[in-house]
């Protein structure tokens, strides 16, 4: 999966996050990412946490309810806005797809 929308609405999401919630969040996913990724708080840092959890299959662009909660426990409410928000359209979005796919392969099938 490419997850291409989650990526760019991360990468959004950076410009939100003060050096504390960075902090934050890196303390809070302690236990989810290796050391060298906890310990760098940096936008680099983070961005790697992110690709962290991606590659742990944590968050994705069906699901990054991980993400929303780890930002709710830390009390970063803009970002679980933000992420809300748009899991919401992510929904929609995915399902609209995998339809127009269906429709497209049914109208082949049948010719």
């Amino acid at each position: 999966m490419n997850n291409r929308r989650l990526r760019a609405l991360i990468v959004r999401l950076q410009d939100r996050l003060s050096e504390d919630d960075r902090k934050r969040l890196h303390f809070f996913l302690g236990n989810d990412v290796p050391r060298r990724i906890r310990d760098d708080p940096s936008l680099g840092g983070t961005l790697s946490l992110m690709e962290s959890l991606f590659d742990q299959d944590k968050i994705n662009d069906d699901d990054f309810s991980f993400l929303i909660d780890a930002f709710d426990e830390i009390q970063c409410l803009d970002a679980v806005k933000l992420l809300r928000g748009k899991r919401f359209s992510f929904r929609i979005s995915m399902k609209s797809s995998r339809f127009r796919t269906y429709a497209t392969n049914s109208i082949e099938w049948n010719q």
